[in-house]
């Protein structure tokens, strides 16, 4: 009986080390990701900028270009378990909070704006691995952006893009305001290059 207690007790320290070194590995990928997409970030702002607007004009895969928006167009602009955000034009579409006296709790889902402008005044930006895919993991917070913020990405007309769905692959993104929100009422500021 006494053996049976051992090889159990030794048995479930097996397993737990186990545990502590899947979560090891996965705290080191993400990590890892949280430095590849921190690389991207630009400290100044890129010229020459785009509406989306504009851009979407010519959605052929493989030009480059500048674009600037603000994360906005959906209930759910900003994927939590992949680098890929909307974008929308501003000089097109109006967040909630812009309107006065608005209750909207979800402003950025720009849900006053008729259906047809919302789908042709937005972009699907994503920010690709070594793979070719989609970081597995949210930018939500990658140099403060969250819901609002205004963006300006480099990068150029991903593949599979058409007049109907525009999509960018990033590889600079500009946070030049994060917008203040009821979740994080407290605006942040743009990170001052370094000298």
């Amino acid at each position: 009986m006494k053996s049976i207690t051992i090889l159990a007790a030794l048995l479930t320290l097996a397993l737990s080390s186990c545990n502590e070194e899947t979560t090891t590995s996965v705290e080191s990928s993400a990590n890892g990701n949280e430095g590849a997409l921190l690389a991207i970030l630009l400290p100044t702002l890129p010229e020459g900028a785009l509406t989306i607007t504009e851009a979407r004009k010519n959605p052929t895969p493989g030009t480059q270009l500048v674009l600037s928006g603000k994360i906005m167009g959906n209930e759910s602009p900003l994927v939590d378990s992949r680098a890929m955000l909307t974008l929308g034009d501003p000089t097109k579409l109006t967040s909630c909070d812009l309107n006065p006296d608005d209750p909207c709790e979800t402003p950025w889902d720009v849900c006053c704006d008729d259906l047809d402008l919302r789908k042709a005044s937005i972009a699907t930006i994503q920010v690709l691995d070594a793979n070719g895919k989609p970081f597995k993991t949210g930018l939500r917070g990658l140099g403060g952006l969250r819901e609002l913020s205004s963006l300006v990405i480099v990068g150029e007309v991903a593949k599979g893009s058409n007049k109907d769905n525009f999509l960018v692959t990033a590889t600079g993104i500009h946070v030049a305001m994060a917008e203040p929100t009821k979740e994080n009422p407290a605006p942040l500021a743009t990170p001052e290059p370094s000298e």
